[in-house]
């Protein structure tokens, strides 16, 4: 009888934990990171990774420094990834899914300063930058959250290819989205392969009625 009832206080915390998650959003807060190829002060930046039950309490959160992100790194063997590979495999189908993550720009701060060699080019860039930014942020940013976003891009003559970057925000991803976005690529990278093996199947059977 004890063992039945420490059995279903497992099963009822599983369960709470999993509907816990279901409902929580995710939240990416960067405080000033920055970087550049310039001969510049770097400045200590955090990264706070929390989750959100229902988008207000918060019951997970951690953070990450420079020293943790390049342990987390070298754990989990990034300089390995193929990144040819990875471009081959991506298709227009995952940037469909990955859409469906819908995420949420709540704040942002971005000082960002570029200059290339060719002076003019150094011209034309800023505005295009420009654009593409009032392009972007009313996709990403709710009308509640306008009065937290910032951005100042800002041109650098010196004849170089030269950057500058410093940046803090906040991001929010539902976690339903995000499953959902993962097992739609998943489940379409599945259909390919199950479309791939009936053409192969048709090809041979095709070739042994030739034979």
């Amino acid at each position: 009888m004890v063992l039945v009832l420490f059995i279903c206080a497992i099963l009822i915390v599983i369960m709470i934990l999993i509907i816990s998650l279901l409902l929580s959003t995710i939240t990416i807060n960067v405080k000033d990171y920055n970087i550049s190829n310039l001969k510049v002060k770097k400045t200590k930046y955090k990264i706070t990774i929390s989750l959100y039950l229902l988008n207000k309490i918060k019951w997970i959160s951690f953070k990450l420094n420079k020293e943790k992100l390049r342990k987390i790194s070298l754990k989990m063997h990034f300089d390995k990834i193929d990144i040819k590979k990875l471009e081959r495999d991506f298709k227009l189908s995952d940037i469909k899914e990955l859409m469906k993550i819908k995420p949420k720009l709540t704040f942002l701060h971005l000082d960002l300063k570029l200059g290339i060699e060719d002076i003019l080019l150094t011209t034309y860039i800023i505005p295009v930058v420009c654009i593409i930014f009032s392009l972007i942020l009313p996709i990403v940013t709710d009308e509640k959250n306008i009065n937290h976003i910032r951005y100042k891009v800002e041109p650098i003559y010196n004849q170089k290819n030269v950057y500058y970057v410093k940046l803090s925000s906040r991001v929010e991803i539902k976690i339903i989205n995000l499953l959902n976005s993962m097992y739609g690529i998943y489940k379409n990278r599945k259909d390919n392969m199950t479309k791939e093996n009936k053409s192969i199947n048709l090809s041979k059977n095709k070739i042994q009625c030739n034979v």
